[in-house]
């Protein structure tokens, strides 16, 4: 019994982690503030819908890999410019998956590192 007990901790333990790890950080909060939420609103829903992120429409693709080509590359004719001078591939990375938390009805995606 004590063993099961102890394994059942380490299991919810786990899943604790895992849930803290994909929450975003004080630095990507404040990221996003400064660089993204005068446009997009500070969360993520703007009225004109090519600037929102909640709505479930993302006209680039809504997968980490397609929202941080967006961010690093910008938007050719469009307000989005390149953030590829001003941020570390790791803060783009973090930047993607925060934009993408903003919609509810989207399915937590595959982590992307192999």
């Amino acid at each position: 019994m004590k063993t099961c007990l102890v394994v059942l901790a380490l299991l919810l333990g786990a899943g604790l982690a895992a849930t803290a790890s994909q929450a975003p950080s004080a630095e990507v909060k404040e990221l996003y503030g400064k660089k993204c939420s005068m446009c997009h609103t500070p969360e993520g829903n703007s009225p004109l819908e090519p600037l929102n992120f909640s709505d479930d429409k993302w006209t680039h693709g809504s997968e980490p890999s397609d929202i941080a080509k967006v961010i690093t590359d910008g938007v050719p004719g469009s307000a989005m410019l390149s953030f590829k001078a001003q941020l570390t591939p790791e803060q783009i990375e973090a930047l993607a998956a925060y934009v993408r938390s903003f919609d509810k009805s989207l399915k937590p995606a595959k982590d992307q590192k192999k």
